[in-house]
């Protein structure tokens, strides 16, 4: 009885939350066409724009505004200082002339996690329920903690389900976002999560016959979506950015991160090899993980190639990284720096509020996230304070349907006053049952004695073996793979070994061959840290009656690293 009184109001309670849910996201409904302001904050910068989203009549941005970010008063996503933020966002606001109060926040942070989850395919107001349920299976956290939400990424896969990206962000976080937005007299119309924001944008953007990655270059980190029409494939966020990079550029030229940036912008900085210079060399972290997501990417999906990427982000208009890009990965890329159906007033500056600077602002107005506090914790938008006559009758709705609950709640104390005693007396019969369980193992520390002394003769013998082995013992191995893998108009002219590495110099007709070079040599599994070091060019003479050119040669210098798995994996099969 006390289990059917249970599991009838926990059904109960999830009703409730799947009618919050649906009732919320018709009011969202009924406002995706009227203008919003979008905040996107960063520890530089905040991004503001005015904008009306619709991706079939087209989207406007109204007004657009970056602004630095007051120092200390935000970090990694957390509001800090809000009333220093509030001043600035509302002094901006009235400078330019916006007089708009429902705002949407885009959320970036490194705490924020998320994960990509398969469910059986149910109607959509019926997800956010199965969602809730399950959080504590997706993530490895306190979910009292944190804030859930979801966007459906799939709405009917091949086998009849359902993918969806289901977000948990900080409670503590999520609760800054409302108390700033009544501290700066703004509405809390919504919050996204910005590899959502992103998503909602590119989708309208890319052709629907090709597989393309876009890569946000953030300050911090790093967000790479790769999608195929309107499909998100992957998602990624790499904890790299242009901060290394900037960072370079400061520390050499004696100057502050503004300047720094304004530099790399205009001055030609970044080439394609690691090794020219540090600024350069500051980007092989971010090109190496992004290199590994691509090669985890093409495993799962070798029948869907990447065929360009697109650059967006700070990070995008620094000079020059498109060829380091192209170069590097081997890949078509691209900066996004127009945006289809998407128009701008003409009042707007686009040489300031280049389109690579919001795509995640834009893209938060299409179908944000949520992340309401208190009530449910449901996909679309909650309003925070000042709420319209939906909100009202929402509220009203939800109270009587919470009044139940009580009532329920109160009934459900007292069987569960019977459910706890009946509980205890079970534990005390458990322990009683385990204590004669260990009187009869008492011998197990004998056991136990005997397996650690097993144990360190085993690690003795794997230490021995391990000292023995030397990387080169690889190297047979590499030779007998590159001499497969290097392209016709490749030539090899040395090759040094050694128990760091393998260098080795070479010369080629073109960058494509370098290139193509370059990425075969990386799938050779005995090495890692694939990288050139230093390009130069040798132009033969012409035949000196102006009649010809002479033929142009590239020589360059590639330097890996042995993988450090042949040690261990020796030891374990010298001990068998």
């Amino acid at each position: 009885m006390t289990a059917g009184l249970i599991y009838s109001f926990r059904k109960l309670q999830v009703r409730a939350y799947q009618y919050y849910t649906e009732l919320r996201g018709r009011q969202t409904d009924m406002a995706s066409n009227s203008k919003v302001l979008t905040i996107d904050i960063t520890n530089e910068s905040i991004t503001v724009i005015e904008v009306t989203a619709s991706a079939k009549k087209g989207t406007t941005v109204h007004n657009a505004v970056i602004f630095e970010t007051p120092e200390g008063a935000y970090e990694d996503g957390f509001i800090k200082n809000k009333d220093a933020l509030a001043l600035a966002i509302k002094d901006q606001l009235a400078t330019n002339g916006i007089s708009n109060k429902n705002a949407i926040f885009v959320l970036t942070s490194t705490k924020i996690v998320n994960r990509e989850v398969v469910i059986n395919k149910v109607k959509p107001g019926k997800v956010a329920g199965i969602i809730q349920a399950n959080a504590s299976d997706y993530f490895p956290v306190n979910i009292d903690d944190y804030v859930i939400s979801h966007s459906i990424l799939e709405s009917a896969t091949t086998d009849g389900q359902m993918r969806v990206l289901v977000v948990a962000a900080p409670q503590l976080m999520i609760r800054g976002y409302y108390e700033l937005a009544e501290s700066a007299g703004l509405k809390v119309q919504s919050l996204d999560y910005i590899g959502n924001a992103m998503l909602q944008l590119i989708k309208t953007q890319i052709s629907a016959n090709s597989t393309t990655m876009v890569i946000q270059l953030g300050g911090e980190s790093s967000i790479l979506n790769i999608v195929k029409g309107d499909t998100l494939l992957l998602q990624r966020t790499v904890p790299y950015g242009t901060n290394a990079v900037v960072q370079e550029v400061m520390d050499e030229r004696n100057v502050d991160a503004a300047t720094a940036m304004t530099l790399l912008q205009n001055e030609r900085l970044i080439t394609v090899d690691f090794d020219d210079n540090n600024a350069t060399g500051a980007f092989r972290y971010l090109m190496n993980n992004i290199g590994r997501v691509m090669d985890f990417y093409a495993s799962k999906n070798p029948d869907k190639p990447i065929d360009d990427v697109y650059l967006t982000g700070d990070g995008a208009l620094i000079r020059g990284i498109e060829g380091l890009f192209k170069i590097q990965l081997n890949i078509s890329t691209k900066i996004m720096d127009s945006l289809y159906n998407v128009k701008f007033d003409p009042t707007i500056n686009m040489q300031i509020y280049n389109p690579v600077y919001l795509i995640a602002s834009i893209g938060a107005a299409f179908d944000p996230m949520g992340f309401p506090l208190g009530g449910g914790k449901n996909k679309k938008g909650a309003a925070s304070g000042g709420g319209s006559a939906a909100d009202a009758i929402g509220s009203g709705t939800v109270t009587k349907i919470l009044a139940g609950l009580l009532v329920l709640a109160i009934a459900g104390c007292a069987c569960g006053w019977i459910f706890t005693n009946i509980a205890k007396t079970n534990a005390e019969r458990e322990k009683a049952n385990l204590e004669s369980q260990i009187a009869a193992i008492q011998d197990i520390e004998d056991i136990i004695s005997e397996y650690d002394a097993t144990t360190a003769k085993v690690n003795d013998i794997k230490a021995l073996y391990e000292s023995t082995v030397t990387p080169n013992e690889q190297a047979l191995d590499f030779i007998t793979a590159l001499e497969k893998k290097i392209p016709e108009d490749v030539i090899l002219s040395n090759l040094n070994l050694s128990p760091d590495g393998i260098s080795f110099e070479c010369s080629a007709e073109s960058y494509d061959s370098i290139a193509k070079f370059l990425m075969q040599t990386k799938t050779i599994s005995c090495i890692e840290n694939v990288f050139t070091a230093g390009i130069s060019v040798d132009e033969e003479e012409g035949d000196g009656e102006g009649k010809g050119k002479g033929n142009v040669t590239y020589k360059f210098s590639i330097t890996c690293n042995y993988t450090t798995s042949q040690s261990v994996d020796g030891a374990d099969v010298a001990i068998q």
